[in-house]
């Protein structure tokens, strides 16, 4: 009251402040079913309330037959209806307001257990004949804790159950008695029984249905990592390597021929009169011709050679433990190959070249002196006339002086 005497606005500033929480906790209820997983789980959370009302109702109309039957008195199926479907309703109300989106346990598991173990042991001791079947359902309410326990939370639980059955039968004592003394008591134990295991196999069903849902999720991840790596390492359109990858790939077979002496040897590629092709026939007729080349040229490799898009219409071959002569005959075979392709499929009149420049791989080497002198020799080809292959002069001469 002081603190209102000396601040004028304190009550205002707290009605705003209660006001703020009311519109943050509506805020939170709808951002969290603006995310569509969310809003899933939030579903099944609500139809999973509504089941625990139902199996309650089953339950109470179990009683209900067997308080008919002469086993308990009429007062205690009552109250079971009353407590049980009451507490299941509660749940499914708190739910539908989306309060529970507000706790770390959104699905209040622990909660919805505590109170279903409550009722039973509550009511095994008001009605100790049938203090069996309390203890089914005791068992069957545990199983669909399956999804959502660890190890540890199902050994305290077991512990807790443990001592709360423990402590509810010595607290019934001498009282504790079997029904299914009467062929009406038989048929009802037995009636209760296939409920239970009704309940036992939803839960169990449930349980199938994750994992099923968790493997689908685990294979479209394996799918979309796998897509993930091929547009890592991979040239979207041809399909050749990417210019990234191809240089580390190069890096590394540098790196191997180093360590053993192996000859390798790199071809530079590049389509000739490309943009005249682009010019006549269109950029899709253009696409269509790089795709079919590399379809080609990958036919054509070793699979231990590797072709790789460095930009445009050029292309890079590294040719894994091959000598100079063998690269040189290599890239005569794929320039005729290429020359002698039915291009008229891809557009009318269409014809398609390449030029080649090839080196070899020198001890001194790295991948920008390798590149360049394999460019250098491309470039020999076009300036001679393009559709053919040209060697790079230092490992021409490097040829020449060995033999």
């Amino acid at each position: 009251m002081k603190d209102l005497l000396q601040d004028p606005f304190a009550e205002t500033h707290l009605s705003c402040r209660a006001a703020r929480e009311r519109i943050s906790m509506t805020s939170l209820y709808q951002i969290a079913l603006r995310d569509p997983k969310e809003a899933k789980r939030q579903h099944h959370r609500i139809r999973m309330a509504r089941i625990l009302i139902l199996n309650m109702a089953a339950e109470s109309a179990m009683l209900g037959l067997f308080a008919w039957a002469g086993t308990i008195p009429a007062w205690i199926a009552l109250a079971f209806l009353v407590a049980s479907t009451g507490s299941g309703l509660a749940f499914f109300l708190f739910f539908k307001s989306g309060k529970n989106l507000r706790l770390r346990d959104k699905g209040v598991l622990v909660p919805q257990l505590v109170v279903i173990a409550t009722l039973q042991l509550v009511f095994l001791v008001l009605a100790p004949e049938l203090a069996i079947l309390f203890m089914l359902v005791l068992l069957v309410s545990s199983g669909f804790t399956l999804m959502e326990f660890t190890p540890r939370q199902f050994t305290i639980g077991w512990v807790i159950y443990a001592a709360a059955t423990a402590a509810a039968l010595w607290f019934v004592g001498d009282r504790f008695t079997y029904p299914g003394l009467s062929p009406v008591e038989t048929a009802l134990v037995w009636l209760f029984f296939v409920l239970a295991l009704r309940l036992l196999t939803l839960a169990s069903a449930q349980f199938s249905r994750l994992r099923g849902q968790l493997s689908e999720k685990n294979r479209q991840l394996e799918a979309s990592l796998q897509k993930i790596e091929i547009l890592a390492n991979r040239d979207h359109l041809t399909g050749a390597f990417n210019r990234r990858n191809f240089m580390l790939t190069l890096e590394m077979e540098m790196q191997r021929a180093k360590r053993a002496a192996r000859p390798f040897c790199l071809a530079m590629l590049d389509l000739d009169h490309f943009k005249l092709i682009n010019d006549k026939y269109g950029h899709a007729v253009g696409d269509l011709v790089l795709k079919h080349f590399c379809s080609i040229i990958e036919q054509s490799l070793r699979s231990s050679d590797k072709l790789g898009r460095i930009g445009g219409e050029e292309f890079s071959i590294l040719l894994a433990e091959t000598s100079l002569d063998s690269a040189v005959k290599a890239m005569e075979r794929l320039r005729i190959l290429i020359a002698d392709h039915d291009w008229e499929t891809v557009g009318t009149g269409l014809t398609v070249t390449f030029s080649a420049g090839v080196t070899s791989y020198e001890h001194d080497d790295g991948t920008e002196t390798m590149l360049k002198r394999a460019d250098d020799a491309l470039y020999n080809a076009k300036r001679a006339g393009r559709n053919r292959v040209s060697i790079a002069e230092s490992a021409e001469r490097m040829t020449r002086h060995h033999s």
